[in-house]
């Protein structure tokens, strides 16, 4: 099952890159009745209580190459977050069953913070051994506003931990979600401060966007070129400096290729991070690594050397 852990990962570092994140310090407020998405906001009912975000961030992505509309909703009294990637950039319902004989790629998601391991909704026949699952993933655009640049729609999932507590599958079930004329961005500008290189099978990887941020306590740096072509990495946010061995589909350190975004263009890496400095109060980190990425799906692999990053989260 981690290969669905790490192809969401996959998805939601790339979309890293196209988000820039901002907190908001006001504090979140519950009761029993239902809440209502506000506009601006992203709502959520689990566990008996509403997730209501106190900042979203969303992008709608419309290219020969890329649709994708991506949406972020951050909460940050708790530091939790709600994820939808959708492979789309119009308006329509969405689920896991339409994408059933198609490369795109749905991913809904409750990260948790400071936690390893988010609940994210998977296809049926992917959670065959989870017992109790349902797949009740749906998201519905309901409206996007190009000229006022918003975006609305509802959604709901029932989410899944493969390795939740003692190592067995947990699960939660989401309802009622709605995000009400939420402002979205086609892209955002490339960090000036910001530095990342390496070769990819020895040709000069030259991203074009290069974002990180602290996110469920991990630091995600993610290295874009082009539209979506993106090198992730995923690493403790306590890390000191030093070296470290990286697993494929290892879930404390984890390297990322994403070709595309489909599920055939998705890859994870083995290999090492050396972290040379690691300064926690000025949130700056630089580092180098080596990854071989190889995937479930297919049979290419890819090699990552000299790779080199200076980056603030």
């Amino acid at each position: 099952m981690k290969k669905i852990s790490i192809l969401f990962l996959s998805v939601f570092i790339s979309t890293v890159s196209l988000i820039s994140c901002s907190k908001d310090d006001n504090d979140d407020n519950y009761d029993n009745v239902e809440v209502i998405a506000e506009d601006g906001t992203l709502k959520v009912d689990f566990d008996g209580q509403t997730f209501l975000s106190t900042s979203v961030q969303a992008i709608v992505k419309k290219s020969i190459s890329n649709n994708l509309i991506s949406i972020t909703g951050m909460r940050s009294s708790n530091g939790d977050v709600i994820q939808i990637t959708l492979p789309t950039s119009k308006v329509g319902t969405y689920t896991w069953s339409a994408y059933a004989n198609t490369n795109g790629t749905l991913g809904i998601a409750y990260i948790p913070a400071n936690s390893a391991n988010s609940f994210i909704c998977v296809a049926k026949e992917d959670a065959a051994d989870v017992a109790n699952y349902t797949d009740t993933g749906s998201v519905t655009i309901t409206s996007i506003d190009q000229t006022t640049k918003k975006i609305s729609g509802t959604f709901q999932f029932t989410g899944v931990d493969f390795t939740g507590a003692n190592n067995k599958p947990e699960i939660k079930v989401f309802t009622k979600g709605s995000f009400t004329n939420i402002s979205f961005n086609t892209d955002v500008p490339p960090s000036i401060t910001n530095t990342f290189s390496a070769k990819l099978d020895g040709a000069i990887f030259t991203a074009t966007n290069v974002m990180a941020i602290s996110q469920g306590g991990k630091i995600l740096i993610s290295a874009r070129k082009g539209d979506v072509e993106t090198i992730g990495i995923s690493l403790p946010n306590t890390i000191k400096a030093g070296t470290y061995a990286v697993e494929a589909y290892g879930l404390d350190y984890t390297f990322q290729y994403t070709k595309d975004m489909t599920s055939n263009g998705i890859f994870t890496g083995e290999g090492s991070i050396v972290i040379t400095s690691h300064d926690t109060s000025k949130k700056i980190i630089k580092g180098t690594f080596t990854s071989k990425y190889t995937s479930f799906f297919v049979n290419n692999v890819y090699n990552a050397t000299e790779g080199v990053f200076s980056v603030s989260y």
